[in-house]
Order: structure tokens, then C-alpha cells, then sequence
């Protein structure tokens, strides 16, 4: 295992726990990934992430949350411990999809929108983890947040409407979880200073897109980040279920 340590430091303390478990869990994963498959996996995800009540990333819906967890999986492997090279055999047998998309984020960033769509095999769903690979990079400090703005920008400009959609679609989740974990972290105090930074942040984005609704953030800020219904309501004007 490569020394972390440093990379530590970027993290936002919301994310701090959440590393240290997909750390903690790459030493397992290490130590029996030979008598372990995809689903094994998968269980072994689930049940780490609920003993520590880590809740996973997630937008509207809550099918295969797990399974997208995978992605947060592979991204600490990868660029947080540096596992990628030495440990190929391992991430070939459990996260092959995980590395597909990793491949199609690269083609979206290096050879633009229609290449990535070719190489997802023209799916929506293969374009859209790719975007999620890299919004978790970001997410967890591995990666500058221009890239993703870069490669929602890329997806947006062309002119294939499945692949425009996917853009707007993603960016709308996005703009909702950047707004949820600034009412998590006390950045967002009132619903003024909400809606100011809801559009500074369409702003800095560039694009045309469906903002979030209020109830999308509610959500997100409920479900993922654990805040208080309360605040919710008082911030958002929404109520959610405590």
C-alpha cells in the first residue's frame, strides 16, 4: 500500500471517513480477492458502508446504488493508493466496468463526444458513469473540478441529443449535490444565499440545463450527507420525511 497521507490533506472533512473506509477496505479486498467475485464484492461494500453509516452517492434514484459504489472503489484504488499498476490482475477480475469507463472518461476529455459515445458502445447509462467516474476524482480531490466541467461541456456541444441529454441530465445532479454539500458543510445559511449560489454555480458551468428543484437538493442532502430535516426546511422550504 502507497503512503495516502498526502492526499489527505485536500480532502474535505465530509469525505474524510468515507476515504478512510474505501482505504481500509482496499486491504481486504488485497488480501482475498482471489476467492472474491464482483458480488462478493459488492456485499462486502454494503456491509462496511452501513457498520460505519456511510451513506452511498446517489441522485434521484436508488436502484443499484451499490453497484455505482464501485466507482468510488475503483477511484481510490486507483488514484488514491496507487494501485492501478501493480495490482492489474485484481481490478481486471473485480471492476472490468469500472475500468471501461474509466477508458471512456479519458476518450470524452482526450478525443471528444462522439468518440466516448462510440467506445460506451452508444449507452446512455456507460457515458453517464463515465461522467460519475470523474465527478467522484473531483469529488474526492484527485482531480481539479474543471475537469468535469470540461467534460460536461464537451457532452453538451454535440449535436447527438442522447449524448446532450446525458450532459444536462448529469449537470442538474451535480449543481444538486454541490448545493447539498454546501448545506452539510454550513456554507448555505438561508434560502437567499441558497439561490445566489445555485446560480453563480449555472454560471461557472457555461451551460444550458435544467437547474435542480429545491426537493432534488432536499434529497441528496437528506439521503448522502445525513442533514438535519430541519435545516432542510428551513433552507429549502421543503419537507422530507426524518
Amino acid at each position: 500500500m502507497h503512503n495516502s497521507s498526502s492526499w489527505h490533506v485536500m480532502v474535505k472533512e465530509l469525505y474524510r471517513e468515507r476515504i478512510k473506509v474505501l482505504t481500509d477496505l482496499w486491504g481486504n479486498i488485497l488480501d482475498n480477492w482471489e476467492n472474491m467475485d464482483r458480488n462478493s464484492l459488492l456485499s462486502l461494500v454494503q456491509e462496511v458502508y452501513e457498520k460505519n453509516n456511510i451513506r452511498p452517492f446517489r441522485g434521484f434514484k436508488s436502484t443499484n446504488l451499490y453497484e455505482k459504489e464501485l466507482i468510488s472503489i475503483f477511484v481510490v484504488g486507483k488514484d488514491g493508493l496507487g494501485l492501478y499498476d501493480d495490482y492489474r490482475p485484481v481490478f481486471d477480475k473485480l471492476l472490468p466496468l469500472e475500468e471501461k469507463f474509466y477508458e471512456v472518461s479519458r476518450a470524452i476529455m482526450e478525443k471528444g463526444a462522439e468518440e466516448a459515445y462510440a467506445l460506451a458502445g452508444n449507452d446512455k447509462d456507460v457515458l453517464a458513469r463515465a461522467l460519475r467516474l470523474i465527478f467522484t476524482e473531483v469529488i474526492f480531490s484527485f482531480s481539479d473540478e474543471t475537469k468535469l466541467l470540461q467534460a460536461l461541456r464537451v457532452l453538451d456541444s454535440s449535436p447527438n441529443d442522447a449524448i446532450k441529454h446525458t450532459a444536462k441530465s448529469f449537470s442538474r445532479f451535480y449543481t444538486a449535490f454541490k448545493l447539498a454539500e454546501s448545506l452539510a458543510e454550513g456554507l448555505i445559511r438561508d434560502k437567499m444565499n441558497y439561490i445566489a449560489m445555485k446560480k453563480a454555480f449555472a454560471i461557472s458551468l457555461g451551460i444550458e440545463y435544467p437547474l435542480p428543484k429545491s426537493s432534488y437538493v432536499a434529497l441528496i442532502s437528506k439521503e448522502v450527507f445525513n442533514v438535519s430535516p430541519k435545516l432542510i426546511r428551513k433552507v429549502l422550504e421543503v419537507s422530507v420525511q426524518p
